[in-house]
């Protein structure tokens, strides 16, 4: 383990890299939603990488999102994701921003919280991106950035696998899922990271969302993006990360190669 990655008083990837997501069944999960919010609405489960996350829809509509955070997180991690997502909420008013509800009852639960539904659907759902929707992704990445620039809060420092400042480290840590591309992974790794590494400590650093990608973003009435949700993976890194992991998405959609990202730049 690299010296920069030693000291972290959070999630640190390098040191947990199995990160199992939380168990729960709809019906734990209406029995909370009843406890915490006093709602009874239909839970139906939504996949997720690290959280656990369930659907709250009332009359057939989904209204909520009920989302119980992984245990390896801790409180100011959780803390910090909720304060980023009000300061933008407050900064970017243009912006739908999924800020916690409140609960009902006083009972401690910090990894437990209930999120607007936003409609309108993320952009992952879409094929082609047109230059119009990536440069409004872009744009949105910058609002954010912004809004984050002056952000400051102990549960910031954390260490991720999305993290670009780790992502030599984190290649060398799952390469052996992908065997048969091993060594042209790890050259292209190394290359990109020789290139980087001269000029990594001259980045200017920030509070970062970190995932503004396709799958995090929600289209508005005009297809374009104006909705963020999940702020799981908000830590401070360079500031460029967000631009960066925002237009590294459009190039997973069928039609968008290298050049397709330009507008969002």
């Amino acid at each position: 383990m690299s010296d920069k990655s030693s000291g972290c008083s959070g999630f640190n990837f390098l040191e947990q890299p199995a990160l199992p997501a939380p168990r729960l069944t709809e019906a734990q999960a209406a029995e909370l939603l009843v406890r915490r919010y006093g709602s009874r609405g239909e839970v139906t489960s939504l996949g997720s990488q690290q959280d656990c996350n369930f659907l709250v829809s009332e009359g057939g509509d989904p209204v909520a999102v009920l989302k119980i955070a992984n245990p390896a997180f801790t409180e100011a991690e959780l803390a910090a994701q909720d304060a980023a997502a009000e300061l933008i909420a407050r900064s970017c008013p243009e912006l739908r921003v999924a800020t916690p509800l409140p609960a009902d009852d006083t009972e401690p639960a910090p990894n437990v919280r209930l999120l607007p539904f936003l409609a309108g659907g993320t952009l992952n759902d879409r094929g082609y991106l047109p230059p119009a929707v990536v440069a409004a992704m872009g744009e949105l990445a910058g609002r954010v950035s912004r809004a984050l620039a002056g952000f400051g809060h102990p549960g910031l420092d954390r260490i991720l696998q999305w993290d670009l400042r780790y992502g030599n480290e984190v290649v060398t840590e799952l390469i052996a899922h992908v065997p048969r591309q091993r060594d042209q992974i790890l050259a292209a790794a190394g290359e990109a990271w020789s290139a980087i590494a001269r000029l990594a400590d001259e980045l200017p650093r920030q509070a970062v969302h970190l995932d503004l990608t396709d799958a995090n973003t929600v289209a508005g009435p005009d297809g374009l993006p104006d909705g963020v949700i999940d702020f799981g993976d908000l830590s401070e890194t360079w500031a460029v990360s967000e631009l960066a992991i925002t237009l590294s998405s459009v190039l997973g959609h069928a039609g968008n190669g290298p050049a397709s990202i330009l507008p969002g730049v």
